[in-house]
């Protein structure tokens, strides 16, 4: 179950009872609560104005890496486990794009990559990491590849990405994650003494609006994203993470 899946119930069992009630000619408000709390979480507009505080602090151009950075540091997301037609691990839509964008920019400044893939992503151990040959198959020769392998969490991907970092002498990274879950995963790299330089893989575009204006499983997916997001930011403040 996602963060959104509870809300679509609870807002759908307000607007239910409020109709109930409203037969009765009573309490209106209740309808009104539950159609507009399924209209806030579906509505184009009002999730790219969620998206606002995670995004806007990051310009959408073409990345631009610094003199001084010294590695590349791309965050894995999910790596789906081996089906039976389909006999090997598969990494998902956010990790392939994230490889991608990493290899854009090794293109244009070669520099070490670290792939935080995590160790319990759904994908058998003794696969071979799907992050490397993503990032091989774009074009990142295998020497400037290393894999962190036992992270969890986005915390756990700094704080192990962080050691193999060290034992290097890197301390300036270039940190590729999609740019709402930016402010999180950099902050918890910062938090283990890391200079980071975003490098956001994917923004969440004004398409205009015929494609904005009506309400749409997108925006109640990108909505989950964002939540997802937000209640991160609280947990890890509260543990301390960032």
């Amino acid at each position: 179950m996602t963060y959104t899946e509870p809300l679509l119930s609870v807002f759908l069992t307000i607007a239910f009872v409020g109709i109930l009630h409203l037969r009765r000619g009573k309490r209106l408000w209740v309808v009104i609560v539950g159609l507009a709390g399924l209209f806030a979480i579906s509505w184009p507009p009002l999730n790219w104005l969620f998206s606002r505080p995670l995004e806007a602090r990051y310009p959408v151009r073409p990345f631009q890496a610094s003199a001084e950075a010294q590695a590349i540091v791309v965050l894995g997301s999910a790596i789906e486990p081996p089906d039976y037609e389909r006999p090997y691990p598969l990494a998902d839509r956010y990790t392939y794009e994230r490889c991608e964008h990493a290899a854009w920019i090794y293109e244009r400044r070669p520099l070490p990559v670290l792939a935080c893939e995590g160790g319990t992503r759904g994908a058998v151990s003794s696969a071979p990491s799907r992050m490397r040959l993503q990032l091989e198959r774009a074009g990142i020769p295998a020497n400037m590849i290393q894999v962190e392998g036992a992270s969890t969490s986005t915390y756990e991907n700094a704080l192990y990405g962080a050691r193999i970092l060290r034992n290097q002498e890197i301390s300036r990274i270039i940190l590729i994650v999609e740019a709402d879950s930016m402010p999180r995963a950099s902050a918890c790299f910062r938090r283990q003494g890391m200079v980071v330089e975003p490098a956001p893989c994917e923004f969440r575009q004004w398409d205009g609006w015929s494609q904005e204006w009506l309400p749409s499983w997108t925006a109640i997916r990108d909505n989950e994203l964002i939540l997802h997001e937000v209640l991160g930011m609280i947990w890890y403040r509260l543990r301390g993470w960032i």
